[in-house]
């Protein structure tokens, strides 16, 4: 659901007594290099079985739908207030899922890297009004169905440097949000069940992450450890 006028995803032209259900596949049109850098349209799968249908009559059938598309918001703040730029930092995500097949599972392909649609930067809390103005980086990146059998990176590099100021392995930090709230749902069905993510990461003096502490959707995630 949502192909008709989607400029971000195709699907091939069946043709009756020749095509087979395998040939239903959905893929993600990636400019030259395997980059994507734009807002992806909504796109949805859902199937039901088992049904028949006359040609007389007609049925209503509900069919539940999984959304496909993400959105990642991520929010850069330095701890001592001062000053950050968008154009300071390059923002993206790799992840080898541009391709899906009819049981909407994703089938190897090859890497894509998911690029900001949109980048800025602003300023929390007013000084005159006796608040602590609190400087922030943002960008907002779009990307494709995320899958427990794949290994998307979120990475964050310094611009003037080149250095990765965060990489880590997003789909094992989405699911910190997890925890024994949701103990009986599985790790892809947590992953299907949002769409609408947003992350804030701390910075140092020396930009870099403050590892210890991050803020997803809201929760506030203190780690023991950086490595995961």
């Amino acid at each position: 659901a949502g192909l008709a006028n989607n400029p971000s995803f195709s699907v091939p032209l069946l043709q009756v007594g020749i095509s087979t259900k395998e040939d239903l596949i959905c893929q993600l049109k990636r400019a030259e290099g395997g980059v994507v850098s734009e807002d992806l349209e909504a796109l949805f799968h859902g199937q039901k079985t088992g049904m028949s249908f006359s040609r007389a009559g007609s049925e209503k059938v509900t069919i539940p739908l999984t959304k496909n598309t993400n959105n990642i918001r991520l929010v850069l703040q330095q701890s001592n207030g001062k000053s950050l730029e968008a154009d300071d930092f390059m923002f993206f995500i790799t992840d080898d899922n541009s391709l899906m097949d009819k049981e909407n599972a994703v089938v190897p392909k090859g890497l894509v890297t998911y690029k900001p649609w949109t980048t800025g930067e602003t300023v929390v809390g007013a000084a005159e009004d006796g608040e602590t103005p609190v400087s922030v980086a943002f960008a907002e990146l779009s990307t494709s169905r995320l899958t427990t059998g794949t290994s998307p990176k979120l990475i964050v590099r310094n611009a003037e440097t080149g250095e990765d100021i965060i990489n880590i392995p997003l789909n094992q930090y989405l699911l910190l949000l997890k925890s024994e709230l949701y103990s009986e749902m599985g790790a892809q069905e947590f992953l299907d069940r949002e769409s609408e993510w947003s992350l804030i990461f701390f910075l140092d003096d020396g930009l870099r992450w403050l590892n210890t502490r991050i803020v997803i959707n809201d929760w506030v995630v203190r780690l023991n450890h950086a490595e995961m």
